[in-house]
């Protein structure tokens, strides 16, 4: 609003007397300590009084929606205008007609036209066009404008944040008074206020759209959660537990454990490729089919086969998912494992304390529709010992330019071998942590669960 009037000068810096032909837009008004824009200083100083007003209104609690229509409104009244639009700019930088508003304060009906040449030009330029029927080949002769019979258009952008966004309109059918540079000087100024409504607008469905994101990822979160184990499993001389942190709200990590239909127990651990709330939703999708495929087969290959067959067809070109699956007799006290193209688990064996990697078996779920996994075992568990299982989140996590890795994972496992297997998952999470001096969230999910044959 700066721009629509200057100090005064002091009395020796005063130019030499006007003459009668000097443009009215530069009269100045003896005694006063403003020099208006236009030869009527009534008129202007009713358009201030108007600005004024409206950056009242800008900054009232009223609802933003509210407030773009009331500043249309005030634009068509302060330049005398019949018509006012405000304009949203798509993604191509075609109109999209927002507010459409008489000089009544009345909406337009949704059939009306308008100058569009003038309205596509301010949204490719950013530049501001006041025009009228006798500027000659410059003015939009369009036969909407022939039929409306418009005389004058201004029109101006809007921005948010230094971008372009939209665009305000005004148009007029009266001769006798055109839109003149005066009225555009105003006109800049309402756009300038209404950028600000704008910008208050977009900040608003910004943090309700954050706020929605927010409320659906803790939903997922919350859902997600309840699908883990929620307590530790101890059944014929075994414990199965386990541990997952996500990275964010949701994660792509999974553990299970549950029983098959020779009530065999099962465990799987799995990573969807990405974190957050695409890859938790399609790890929610194959658990519930592992967990229905477990109760028609034991094999654990067989499993994996029929699940690769479903989420194969799901996935994108640009997702997968590993995972190990072990099946175990509690009453031989043998289990057998594939696994898809997932981080190695390690055995310790209790009595000697040597670490045993668990290898992979095939591709990950969802690389190759009729991909095979071969299966390994039986194995014999003794007492004590464990089979600890993780994703790739606490090998990667770092340090500088070190990564955790499986040397310090199995030197952890070690430490705290002889620790309930209950609390072992936390224990071996919290040691990666502490290494890495990680402060805030992880940057991949942290998962482990163990297996172990506890006499």
């Amino acid at each position: 609003m700066s721009g629509l009037f200057r100090r005064k000068k002091p009395a020796d810096e005063q130019p030499p007397e006007l003459s009668a032909s000097r443009d009215p837009s530069t009269v100045l008004f003896d005694g006063s300590q403003t020099t208006y824009i236009t030869g009527d200083k009534e008129r202007d100083s009713s358009r201030i009084r108007m600005l004024i007003d409206s950056l009242r209104e800008v900054s009232s609690e009223m609802e933003p929606d509210e407030q773009l229509v009331s500043m249309v409104d005030r634009a068509v009244k302060v330049v005398g205008a019949e018509r006012g639009m405000l304009f949203a700019s798509d993604p191509g930088g075609h109109p999209i007609l927002r507010v459409r508003r008489d000089a009544s304060g009345n909406d337009l009906p949704d059939t009306l036209t308008w100058s569009t040449r003038e309205v596509q030009s301010v949204l490719e330029t950013g530049e501001p066009v006041c025009k009228k029927a006798d500027d000659g080949a410059d003015f939009d002769p369009s036969q909407s404008m022939i039929n409306l019979n418009i005389r004058s258009v201004m029109c101006v952008p809007l921005k948010f944040r230094d971008a372009l966004e939209g665009a305000i309109y005004v148009d007029a059918r009266a001769s006798e008074r055109p839109f003149q540079k005066s009225d555009l000087r105003f006109f800049e100024a309402f756009a300038d206020m209404l950028s600000i409504v704008w910008t208050n607008r977009r900040v608003m469905e910004e943090r309700l759209k954050a706020e929605r994101m927010e409320s659906d990822l803790e939903l997922v979160r919350e859902i997600q959660g309840n699908l883990f184990p929620a307590t530790s499993l101890e059944v014929a001389g075994f414990t199965m537990a386990g541990r997952v942190i996500p990275a964010t709200e949701a994660g792509g990590d999974y553990y299970d454990f549950f029983r098959t239909k020779s009530n065999h127990l099962a465990m799987a651990v799995g990573d969807v490729s990405g974190h957050g709330a695409g890859p938790a939703l399609f790890m929610s999708s194959a658990r519930a089919y592992l967990r229905a495929y477990s109760q028609n087969a034991e094999s654990p290959a067989a499993i994996l086969h029929k699940l690769n067959s479903h989420l194969s067809g799901d996935m994108g070109d640009d997702m997968f998912m590993s995972m190990f699956l072990c099946v175990l007799d509690p009453h031989t006290r043998e289990f057998a494992y594939s696994n898809a193209g997932h981080p190695n688990p390690i055995l310790v064996h209790a009595a000697s304390g040597e670490l045993e990697d668990y290898k992979r078996t095939g591709f990950a779920l969802g690389v190759e529709e009729d991909a095979e996994w071969t299966e390994r075992g039986p194995y014999s568990l003794e007492a004590g010992d464990t089979v600890v299982m993780f994703t790739d989140g606490i090998l990667e996590m770092r340090r500088g330019d070190e990564q955790y890795g499986r040397e310090r994972l199995g030197e952890s496992i070690l430490r705290h071998k002889d620790l309930p297997a209950a609390e072992l998952p936390d224990v071996l999470i919290k040691d990666a942590v502490a290494w890495a001096g990680l402060e805030g969230a992880a940057d991949d999910d942290l998962t482990v669960a163990v297996l172990r044959a506890d006499a």
